[in-house]
């Protein structure tokens, strides 16, 4: 039925007419910059390559250009000016829906004598922050769209990046970095850091979830960190994602709609007052799968989700920039239990669920410049989520007995500001500091690995506590070819007075013509989720509330070769040390190998060490004569020492991962006006780490008893995975239209958990599951 499917769309779409003879055309406008030090550059040029005859201009006073006319298609976009470092901006698809709104940022050469015969480098495989020397890179809302298996979410995305496994099943977005937990990864939105933002946040996996709440409408350019990164990031072991949100065209409005399977958004943006220059932006999502449920078209469960994006940017001539922001999801599942238990399969089906899950962050953010050389930036923003799982289990008479009842309520408060200080051509500093207020409403019952009878409180706690955070850090231009950036990030938790400092140094050396060697190292810390830290005993004495930060050391060397314009090859090693992980006393358990366990309420200590080694290699073709490719490997050792003083594979140990992922666009039509894109990508990735089962015991207890002295010795078997992605982008003279097919798992690949009871066959069965996702949609912009 797929197969069939997908000949159809296809059909369609090879056999679609234009309805307009004419060609058509938009607008390309934008501002450019200096990245130092934010201020405009007036008469920088602005050229879109391979138009004829060329079309281009220069920037104004204020360093905005305006480039119109540009006939509908996919462009780079070349920026030059004087003494600067010229930039190309790569894959611009223009469409006749929207006008493309540009923010350039150039760096100034440390030559200036040398300046006007630098070639223009495509940026997309740099990061924004240029702070940062290594394992990082941007990624755009338009890669988010194309790349097959994306679905406009962020961390799928990014896995596909070399480094990056998935840390759960296809339902799930958690990723794997270099071996490390999902719950390691850093969220931050609009420079300040905020919790998993998330759709059921942490329900398989800490640190993933359902899908992003932060839709693609609202998304802007982005970094994604995969270790040694730069001092103004803590509280982070694994990755970091750096989200910034886009502001609204504040000329002209716009809308946009989008219906798939993954629900039905709507989309905003435009001027508050027509020929000023303040805009809005916004955007509201509801899940397909909630107006299933709403229509009883989904059976027994009943899955619901929503989110709402905005960005409000308010400029003004004087002081600075001001912003409000804000992200939000709310999330509802309800699980009903089979009540004949002549129909039991798992222990699943004695259970009824009831769970809500509230997202929110919203803040102030304001942009001052100071002068030619500074600019401050701060933030006040309120962030947290409110979490209510409430469940239930029939037992052997067919009485629901209460198995959990879960009220965890978090949320903080963070003043956040720095100031970016260019002290000339060569040197640039950014000096911050974040102040959080945490604040938590604690209230976690159940039972201990659903062993009945054990039912009880194990955390009940309210009040507020503080997390502060400084950093110093500084980018040094010895030469044009040779940087160092270096600085310092130090953490404070208020709450068990724990304190720590962490150096950060990293360079970038161009030793030979399109070739760069470049290194980091950085010590990183972090703190367990707030509700470890109140798990208390039956005398109600905190058991945890003394552990310090994890730590870990990063050391990452780099080998970028720009093959040519458009081809890239990067090879990292790395080697990273985890140290002072919580583990549990004399046993071989480790948060190292942490995945979710909503009633975990053991006893903790700094007692577990960690390393892990590899080398990440990417090949990456930037789409040239409307085609890219994108292939990475991972080959990784990751292991562990718990408090037993036995080295261990980890959970994440999967030793292998690799990534080809490739696409072509075909322009087709009368004037070629509408674009037809074939996206696949092929996930080869080595299996996860199991504990072996104790069986008889297992099936004496009609529940997984597990061996712990032998954790992780089994490994699941090797699996591919194939998504599949297809667009076509009709533009009419007023509008755009895209319809979308995304197929995610279109093999059919299975996918294994842990053991389950299953009451059919009365035997401890390994969970295994087949979890194919497709996505049609059509988005109309206008």
């Amino acid at each position: 039925m797929t197969r069939n499917l997908i000949l159809l769309i296809c059909l369609f779409f090879l056999t679609s007419k234009a309805f307009y003879a004419q060609t058509l055309f938009q607008t390309i406008r934008g501002r450019v910059l200096d990245k130092a030090s934010q201020n405009s550059l007036p008469g920088a040029t602005v050229m879109i390559e391979g138009t004829i005859p060329i079309i281009g201009g220069t920037t104004d006073m204020d360093g905005y250009f305006r480039l119109t006319n540009v006939p509908v298609g996919r462009y780079n976009i070349l920026v030059r000016f004087l003494g600067y470092t010229p930039a190309t901006i790569s894959e611009v698809l223009v469409g006749s829906g929207k006008e493309i709104v540009l923010t350039v940022e150039l760096i100034e050469t440390v030559n200036k004598l040398n300046a006007v015969v630098i070639k223009a480098d495509v940026n997309k495989d740099k990061p924004l922050n240029a702070m940062a020397s290594i394992s990082a890179r941007s990624f755009n809302v338009e890669e988010t769209r194309r790349y097959a298996g994306g679905f406009d979410d962020p961390a799928r995305l990014a896995s596909a990046f070399a480094g990056v496994a998935p840390g759960g099943n296809m339902q799930d977005n958690a990723i794997v970095i270099r071996g490390n937990s999902p719950k390691g990864v850093l969220w931050r939105v609009e420079g300040v850091d905020v919790p998993n933002p998330n759709h059921f946040s942490g329900g398989n996996v800490a640190g993933g979830g359902l899908v992003n709440i932060i839709s693609s409408q609202v998304l802007s350019n982005s970094d994604f960190y995969t270790g040694a990164f730069p001092a103004e990031y803590g509280n982070a072991l694994a990755g970091v994602f750096d989200i910034k949100l886009r502001t609204g065209n504040n000329e002209k409005r716009e809308f946009a709609i989008q219906a798939g399977m993954m629900g039905l958004d709507f989309a905003a943006e435009g001027p508050f007052v027509e020929g000023k220059n303040a805009s809005y932006l916004f955007n509201y999502r509801y899940s397909t799968m909630g107006l299933l449920s709403n229509l009883g078209l989904l059976p027994s469960e009943k899955i619901n989700y929503q989110d709402l994006s905005f960005k409000l940017s308010f400029p003004t001539k004087e002081a600075g920039v001001f912003s409000f922001w804000g992200i939000g999801g709310n999330d509802k599942l309800i699980k009903p239990e089979v009540k004949d238990s002549s129909l039991w399969e798992t222990e699943m089906d004695r259970y009824s669920s009831n769970w809500t899950d509230n997202f929110g962050a919203t803040g102030f953010t304001h942009k001052y410049i100071l002068g030619a050389k500074s600019y401050i930036h701060s933030s006040l923003v309120v962030s947290g989520n409110k979490k209510l799982l409430e469940q239930q289990k029939l037992d052997d008479q067919l009485v629901l007995q209460d198995d959990m009842h879960m009220k965890n309520n978090t949320g903080k408060i963070t003043l956040s500001s720095f100031i970016n200080h260019k002290f000339n051509m060569k040197h640039t500093n950014r000096t911050g500091i974040n102040i959080n207020a945490l604040y938590y409403i604690l209230d976690l019952n159940g039972v201990a690995n659903d062993i009945p009878g054990t039912y009880r409180n194990f955390a009940k706690e309210n009040g507020v506590s503080y997390h502060l955070q400084f950093y110093s850090q500084s980018k040094y231009n010895f030469t044009d070819k040779f940087t160092v950036n270096a600085g310092i990030q130090t953490e404070y938790f208020a709450l068990n007075q724990s304190f720590t400092i962490d150096p950060r140094v990293g360079f970038n050396w161009d030793f030979l013509p399109n070739q760069t060697i470049s290194f980091g190292y950085g010590k990183h810390s972090q703190l367990e989720d707030l509700r470890i830290y109140f798990i208390n005993n039956e005398d109600n004495d905190y058991l945890n509330k003394d552990l310090s930060f994890s730590h870990a050391h990063h050391f990452v060397l780099g080998y970028d070769w720009r093959i040519n314009e458009n081809t890239r090859l990067k090879i990292e090693p790395y080697f990273q040390y985890l140290y002072d992980i919580p583990g549990i006393a004399d046993s071989s358990f480790s948060m190292i190998n942490f995945r979710q366990d909503m009633t975990f309420r053991e006893v903790l200590k700094n007692n577990s060490i960690g390393k892990n080694i590899g080398i990440d290699i990417t090949i990456e073709r930037f789409l040239k004569n409307n085609f890219y490719y994108l292939v990475t490997a991972s080959i990784f050792d990751s292991k562990y020492k718990a408090d037993d003083n036995v080295w261990r594979s980890t959970r994440y140990d999967k030793e292998f991962v690799a990534n080809i992922l490739l696409g072509k666009e075909f322009f087709i039509g009368e004037n070629k006006k509408n674009t037809l894109g074939l996206n696949i990508r092929l996930n080869m990735v080595g299996g996860e780490r199991q504990t072996p089962l104790l069986a008889q015991e297992s099936q004496l207890a009609k529940r997984p008893i597990y061996d712990e002295g032998k954790a992780f010795e089994d490994k699941d078997d090797f699996c591919n995975f194939l998504d599949l992605a297809i667009t076509y982008r009709i533009n009419k003279k007023k509008h755009s239209s895209i319809w979308a097919l995304q197929v995610k798992n279109a093999l059919g690949a299975l996918q294994y958990d842990g053991y389950e009871y299953n009451y059919k066959h009365q035997q401890m069965d390994r969970s295994k599951n087949v979890f194919v996702i497709p996505n049609i949609s059509y988005k109309i912009e206008f």
